[in-house]
């Protein structure tokens, strides 16, 4: 007779994280903070990022090994993919990093 198999050759795999940000939400983010700290293996959120920066939403800071940061240019994010970043609003006017978050909130 038949008897059924125990074992099987099937791997399952797990299904893919999302981005962890949205461009659209990563923005808003970073607008009402000021800045943002973003892990160095968060690969989803910084490709995010260099879309933004290209666009001229966002700054973006490589930190360094001694924290100090420094600041990418468009064509230097591939190579600190490997570091920790920290995103920022561009300096529209006054400062760098300045938060929007209490704007609608002033009296």
């Amino acid at each position: 007779m038949f008897e059924p198999e125990t074992t099987t050759n099937v791997v399952a795999f797990k299904p893919r994280k999302q981005a962890q940000h949205h461009p659209k939400t990563l923005i808003e983010r970073v607008y009402a903070a000021g800045s943002l700290a973003v892990r160095a293996d968060d690969v989803a959120t910084k490709m995010a990022a260099r879309m933004l920066q290209r666009l001229g939403f966002l700054v973006i800071e490589a930190i360094s090994a001694d924290g100090a940061p420094h600041r990418l240019k468009v064509g230097e994010t591939r190579q600190a993919l490997d570091r920790p970043w920290r995103l920022s609003k561009p300096a529209f006017s006054g400062e760098a990093g300045l938060p929007d978050g209490e704007g609608a909130f002033k009296f």
